[in-house]
């Protein structure tokens, strides 16, 4: 290995380590009462407009939802449990907007827990019901197409008798 080479490396591990103990530096000073305190305002300035745009983007969603399974059942698809699923989604307002005002970050990860869940039930409901329709409509189509090319290789009563 050339000079070069090995001159690159000492660089990159120095700021490799620089990059790991720098943060951990500043996080200790902070806790033990050293370094600038956080202005109690701005922190809750921040979590006001966190708490505001987190439930505007709760209710933006619920919205499309709703939007989605409008359009949905406008094509004669079942959205009989997409619509239970959101049902039990928007009952998860209240609770949100609860912990979110009371800071409750246990009681917010449970609920952000709960909604992923949610949200990806939904998501499954939906493309099953869409496939279930088109599968249904496509059997249907074949049944169809099925009962004209039989009808039409059968003989009519007019050409039997010849």
């Amino acid at each position: 290995m050339n000079s070069k080479t090995l001159m690159k490396g000492a660089f990159l591990a120095f700021c490799i380590i620089g990059m790991l103990v720098l943060p951990a530096a500043a996080a200790g000073q902070a806790s033990t009462g050293q370094g600038s305190a956080v202005d109690q305002g701005l922190t809750d300035d921040l979590w006001a407009s966190h708490q505001t745009y987190r439930l505007q983007e709760f209710d933006s969603h619920v919205a499309q939802t709703n939007n989605v399974i409008g359009i949905l059942g406008k094509y004669s698809i079942d959205t009989t449990q997409m619509q239970a699923t959101l049902t039990t989604i928007s009952g998860e307002r209240a609770a949100l907007d609860t912990a979110l005002t009371n800071k409750d970050q246990i009681a917010l990860k449970t609920i952000n827990a709960d909604l992923v869940a949610d949200w990806k039930q939904f998501a499954q409901e939906m493309k099953e019901s869409v496939k279930a329709h088109y599968t249904a409509a496509r059997a249907s189509a074949q049944a169809g197409a099925s009962g004209t090319t039989t009808a039409s290789l059968s003989p009519s009563p007019a050409e039997s008798t010849v």
